[in-house]
């Protein structure tokens, strides 16, 4: 048995959409559909490798009717879409199972070294976009010391002595849960799970998971005495910075460990609150990184965006533009200037008046004003 102390980075499972260059109606969609779906698989190779992809009505993604996959296997690959929205894209699940016998399969049958780089790189085409909407990185600590498990972690973080920060010095935990066995703490949760979060992490006993559900990697598990994991599943807009990255700015198999280590602790670096030093298991994955620098994930930060919906009634669904177009083309130039004159007179001398009083307009403002007043008027337009 393997007792020497490691620390490897990886990619879990990921889920990539495909999606159509503009909006298309049921028919278009049906027949692009198709073309995005072969292109894949050309670009993929996946039916040189297995056999042909066959039509199932199981394991389909949620939410979409439709999907596609390799039979006779042990591991989940779908392909799925909707038949009627364009804007749900073509979606390509690959579990952990999958992806690691894809990247063996392919360089056994083609002599190319398959990674995630190689793979979304491959999948350029000029018929559709390409985006991760899921990707999960994990960090494997094989034989640490026996105080880095979920236990441990777990009461450390409920009795305040070890703080999460993210890259800003910012705890931004909201929800940390645990799951007790027999006094016990087997598996952390960190961050929400719910469908529209962007970022979570599950911290457990990964040898003791294998043991359990024998699974593709059982061997790995028998040859080591201690193997904890943190998976950090990345969704939505932060999947899709990782997808611009990947292309742009990841370029060798080191990047790109330094590139996952740097999103793990770029949300969730653990620290001693007594020393305000990094726990070792931080330490790790910050050495991993080394000097190398990568753009950090963000979400943009929210905009007020009712009275824009507003301007855009005005424009688009009032009336106000062909009322003014109507006397335009009867009473011709500047017809539509004098009405415009007229209706703001007729705000200046009546309307200002009875809007200080209007409890639902004092109501917006009381709502709104503040967050507005962060950005121009223009801005709004």
């Amino acid at each position: 048995m393997n007792s020497k102390t490691s620390i490897t980075v990886g990619i879990d499972e990921f889920t990539v959409v495909l999606m159509p260059k503009k909006k298309l109606d049921c028919l278009e969609w049906l027949d692009k559909c198709k073309i995005i779906i072969q292109t894949f698989i050309e670009k993929s190779r996946l039916e040189e490798l297995y056999d042909e992809m066959v039509q199932t009505e199981k394991g389909i993604q949620k939410g979409y009717t439709n999907g596609l996959i390799i039979e006779n296997k042990p591991w989940y690959l779908c392909i799925s879409w909707h038949e009627d929205f364009s804007n749900m894209g073509v979606c390509i699940r690959f579990s952990a199972y999958a992806w690691a016998s894809f990247q063996t399969d392919f360089e056994i049958r083609f002599d190319v070294k398959m990674d995630i780089i190689t793979f979304i790189r491959m999948l350029q085409s000029d018929e559709y976009i390409t985006r991760l909407s899921r990707i999960d990185f994990v960090a494997d600590y094989k034989n640490f010391h026996l105080s880095v498990n979920p236990d441990d972690i777990y009461r450390g973080l409920k009795n305040d002595s070890i703080g999460i920060k993210d890259y800003k010095n910012r705890n931004m935990i909201r929800s940390k849960t645990a799951l007790d066995i027999d006094g016990l703490y087997s598996t952390i949760y960190l961050g929400s799970r719910k469908s529209n979060t962007r970022c979570f992490s599950r911290i457990y006993n990964k040898r003791l998971e294998i043991l359990q559900t024998k699974n593709f990697r059982y061997e790995e598990a028998i040859n080591c005495k201690r193997w904890i994991r943190q998976e950090v599943v990345f969704k939505n807009i932060y999947a899709h910075q990782i997808t611009s990255e990947l292309l742009k700015n990841i370029n060798t198999p080191y990047e790109l460990q330094a590139f996952i280590a740097q999103k793990i602790t770029e949300k969730y670096s653990f620290y001693d609150k007594d020393t305000n030093q990094f726990m070792k298991y931080t330490r790790a994955l910050l050495a991993i990184v080394g000097n190398n620098q990568f753009n950090f994930l963000r979400s943009e930060k929210p905009k007020d965006n009712d009275l824009k919906r507003s301007i855009n009634y005005l424009i688009n669904g009032s009336g106000l533009f062909s009322t003014l177009f109507k006397s335009l083309s009867v009473w011709g130039d500047g017809a539509d200037v004098e009405l415009l004159i007229y209706l703001f007179e007729e705000y200046q001398n009546y309307y200002i008046e009875e809007a200080q009083n209007n409890k639902e307009i004092l109501t917006w403002l009381r709502k709104h004003a503040s967050t507005l007043r962060q950005y121009k008027l223009q801005e709004y337009f």
